[in-house]
């Protein structure tokens, strides 16, 4: 018979691993952050860095809200060590960048006592330099990266089609209850693979439903009726945005701006800016 331990037990025998085989958590790891982004390492008591170092970097997870995981593979490649780790003893030196937020290079070279100091730069800015009015730059390290996208963290960029999937359906809803998005992110940007006349419908959407008599309007997009570009064609970056899951699968969004940029020409524009309102996008 398997007799499971009891949660206090796993806590403390795997920060003893923890302890014994990785050593202090660094301070850029976010203990907290962690066990409330991904909750099921909190009620599994194991370690959360442990749980990062192990597991939890392979499968993409954030080990706080200003290091990107995704993002910093994507610049240092295969790495022994996990990408928190990689980037105070190594990748903050070669100037990698943590978050698409914030270049290193460009936050020594404005502010050199930093370097002089031997602090690890994101470091200093978390504890020190922004309450004392520092500036952080974007990071340059994906240069032909779409002007709404920059400083967008990887996990608040939502793409429609789904991987694998041929069909989803967004809905401008008239409201969406407050306590249904509980999340909030600066921006969060929709990534959608639509053709010339889907980008019309979208944008004519977003300009008449405000004053339209409808509770809501369904854009339903199937990828299978025609030819679809392979890549997206537009971008809704949704300023000051409150989201949260609703139901079979689809994510609920209030915001207080909607900004539609059109990402086929060489120099993305902006089609049409919406007020504030409530969508709800997922499978068609």
């Amino acid at each position: 018979m398997t007799t499971l331990l009891p949660i206090p037990a796993i806590r403390l025998a795997t920060r003893l691993v923890r302890r014994l085989t990785l050593g202090r958590v660094p301070r850029l790891f976010d203990a907290a952050y962690y066990r409330a982004t991904y909750p099921e390492v909190g009620r599994s008591g194991i370690d959360p860095f442990l749980h990062y170092v192990r597991r939890g970097a392979a499968q993409g997870h954030d080990p706080s809200a200003d290091f990107d995981t995704a993002f910093y593979r994507r610049q240092s490649g295969p790495t022994r060590l996990d990408p928190v780790r990689h980037y105070l003893r190594i990748g903050a030196k070669a100037g990698l960048d943590p978050n698409p937020g914030f270049s290193t290079r460009m936050y020594v070279t404005r502010y050199p006592d930093i370097l002089v100091a031997g602090v690890n730069p994101l470091v200093h800015y978390r504890l020190d330099g922004r309450a004392e009015g520092r500036i952080a730059v974007p990071s340059a390290a994906e240069p032909g990266e779409w002007v709404p996208l920059q400083g967008v963290r990887e996990a608040h960029r939502l793409a429609y089609p789904a991987a694998g999937a041929t069909r989803f359906s967004l809905t401008l809803r008239r409201d969406v209850a407050v306590q249904a998005c509980p999340t909030h992110v600066p921006r969060l940007c929709l990534l959608l693979a639509l053709d010339g006349t889907e980008v019309d419908g979208l944008v004519q959407a977003f300009a008449t439903f405000p004053d339209s008599a409808a509770d809501a309007i369904t854009l339903s997009i199937d990828t299978t009726l025609r030819p679809h570009p392979p890549r997206p064609t537009l971008i809704l970056a949704l300023e000051q945005c409150f989201h949260g899951p609703g139901p079979d699968g689809t994510v609920l969004m209030r915001y207080a701006e909607a900004r539609i940029w059109d990402v086929m020409p060489e120099r993305p524009h902006v089609l049409h800016v919406a007020p504030s309102g409530a969508l709800a996008i997922g499978p068609g």
